[in-house]
């Protein structure tokens, strides 16, 4: 408060300590010094609270200086309505800052207070994040269907958050990647009993429509989809060549483990084909060998990377290999291979 006693509004001198708690002399303290319009009762702790941040203590003096909460830039992908500020304006003393965007965004979309620390106190939902559009929606469903017990409120926003963004590797097992089981989870459409079905049987659902392996099937080696470039085979004076796609992500670990290089991080991407691995070996006898590991954008047909142990060069004799595959294939290297 000292270091921002260029927005005092009074000295402390005058100020009177009123007969009460500490945190009420406090708070008093506080709106005596800054107050030129009055601030909310809940901003004051962010002066002395353990997680204050200077953000807080921004919105403390751009409120008690007049201005709108609407005008206030920390947050620019949650947009506040008019009716949102002024039911932050009247939130309750015992929330935080971040909480009250939530609590004034429930209760300008229809919801009531009980809604509002449920998934306040609850859920993840306690402050705004990156996929307010998305929430949203989840919020207004939830308004639509009350009233719901407080443990389906919270089970539907677990699930919704499991399913659409945290990593498949988390909900379903090892194995499934980085990426979430359901990015694209929406509840367009769904009613709150379809949604209750869904819950119950989304692993089914998924394992029906191809997108997750069966109980009996380990996700480290459940297939993505094959690319539509094809696998090389060449043999001469005896060695024999090839270059095939690597499909599972335990052979993605594989290839990584032997070779000592990172390919194993790119799970997620080969998944949703976004890239293609290939692992090119050599075969002399009854040995075979990699010799090198190559990336290609599936659409594009570009092979964006050619690494061999350690992400060295390849050879003069395995180039050639490779540049025979990409004449048949009809693919084109990248200026950086």
């Amino acid at each position: 408060m000292t270091r921002r006693r260029h927005a005092w509004q009074r000295s402390p001198e005058t100020w009177a300590v009123p007969d009460a708690s500490p945190f009420v002399q406090m708070r008093s303290l506080v709106q005596h010094l800054f107050d030129k319009y009055p601030v909310p009762n809940f901003m004051a702790p962010v002066w002395w609270g353990e997680h204050n941040a200077q953000w807080g203590m921004k919105l403390y003096l751009h409120l008690a200086a007049g201005k709108s909460i609407r005008r206030f830039p920390v947050l620019p992908h949650f947009q506040i309505t008019k009716r949102m500020a002024a039911f932050f304006m009247q939130a309750p003393d015992d929330l935080r800052p971040l909480e009250t965007y939530r609590w004034s965004q429930v209760l300008s979309l229809g919801g009531d207070e009980r809604l509002a620390r449920i998934l306040i106190r609850k859920t993840c939902l306690w402050a705004p994040n990156g996929a307010e559009a998305f929430w949203a929606s989840v919020i207004r469903f939830l308004i639509q269907n009350a009233p719901l017990s407080t443990d389906e409120i919270v089970d539907i926003v677990q699930f919704i958050h499991q399913q659409r963004f945290e990593p498949a590797e988390t909900v379903w097992g090892r194995g499934a990647g980085d990426n979430p089981v359901q990015p694209d989870f929406s509840l367009r459409g769904r009613s709150l009993m379809s949604l209750r079905r869904h819950m119950g049987n989304w692993r089914s659902e998924l394992i029906e429509k191809g997108m997750m392996p069966p109980p009996d099937v380990d996700p480290l080696d459940f297939p993505w989809e094959r690319s539509k470039i094809d696998a090389f085979h060449f043999e001469q004076d005896g060695i024999a060549w090839s270059i095939e796609e690597l499909l599972t992500p335990r052979q993605l670990y594989n290839e990584g483990r032997i070779m000592n290089h990172c390919v194993s991080d790119y799970v997620s991407v080969c998944a949703r084909r976004k890239t293609s691995i290939w692992s090119l070996k050599v075969q002399t006898g009854k040995r075979r060998r990699r010799q090198l590991t190559i990336e290609v954008l599936p659409k594009s047909k570009i092979i964006q990377q050619a690494s061999g142990k350690h992400n060295c060069e390849p050879g003069e004799t395995v180039r050639e290999i490779l540049n025979r595959w990409a004449d048949r294939e009809g693919l084109t290297f990248s200026e950086s291979v």
